[in-house]
């Protein structure tokens, strides 16, 4: 079975046989004869060495995962004797998934919530997924300048091969993120802050000891303000501790009115 339609990615492709194995489709492809230029002495050659099946993962066909067969040739130059294979627009060298399944992997990853989600659809695993992300990544982001004049640094949780925890840096008064550290180790933040900080006067942070010791070590003395909601969780656990001390003379039914009201002492007065 040959079939002659123009497929996005395989235009130069003949599908020489197509099966459904289960839920996954199976193309059977090569490429017609054609003229090809020894790398080594430069001579063109049509005669054909051997053959070898090379699987390769393509793009979902009709909420398939499907699978390429490619028949791929070696050529043997007539004038030098070198063995080279065929050229292909499809696939590079060395790899298993098609280039129209790296494209859309590359956009996915981006917009996708997680790299699970993304390998799931194509049929991969997340930490190829990943791999693809990084390649991507490196290409995409750029060196930071100088920081600006007031900074506002904190953790959140990513998860990566660094750490759990990862540092986000932002402009303190545009709140535009301008960069964001593997982890939040002290030796980290101060010498990234060494490197781009020499313009820094202020720095909203929580009130971490490691933090507070690497700017300082890396700023001189800037100012440091505590960010408005590590310092009011630090007085809603002051204040939560403070009633948990007195309900324990309470009755119990006392205590337990008073666990179900323990958000009260949060509010404005004016809102009660």
């Amino acid at each position: 079975m040959n079939i002659t339609m123009k497929f996005p990615g395989l235009e130069d492709v003949m599908v020489t046989k197509m099966e459904q194995v289960e839920d996954r489709v199976a193309l059977h492809v090569e490429l017609e004869v054609r003229p090809h230029q020894c790398p080594r002495c430069q001579e063109k050659t049509r005669r054909v060495h051997d053959y070898r099946i090379q699987k390769i993962k393509h793009l979902k066909w009709f909420e398939r995962l499907t699978s390429l067969f490619y028949k791929r040739r070696r050529y043997a130059c007539g004038a030098c004797g070198k063995k080279f294979p065929e050229r292909n627009s499809f696939v590079a060298r060395y790899q298993r998934f098609s280039k129209e399944w790296n494209q859309a992997v590359h956009v996915r990853s981006v917009k996708a919530k997680t790299f699970k989600e993304v390998a799931g659809h194509y049929g991969a695993s997340s930490s190829t997924i990943v791999r693809r992300f990084d390649v991507l990544a490196l290409q995409e982001i750029q060196e930071p300048g100088r920081l600006p004049r007031i900074i506002a640094i904190d953790e959140y949780k990513g998860d990566t091969r660094e750490g759990k925890y990862q540092l986000i840096i932002a402009d303190g008064e545009t709140r535009q993120p301008i960069d964001i550290l593997p982890n939040r180790k002290k030796k980290t933040i101060k010498r990234y802050l060494q490197q781009h900080g020499s313009g820094v006067e202020i720095v909203v942070m929580d009130m971490s000891n490691a933090f507070k010791a690497a700017v300082q070590q890396a700023l001189g003395k800037p100012v440091i303000i505590a960010d408005r909601f590590h310092f009011c969780r630090y007085i809603y656990w002051a204040l939560d501790g403070v009633r948990r001390r007195v309900q324990k003379n309470w009755t119990d039914y006392d205590r337990k009115k008073g666990k179900r009201m323990r958000y009260v002492f949060h509010k404005n007065s004016g809102k009660l």
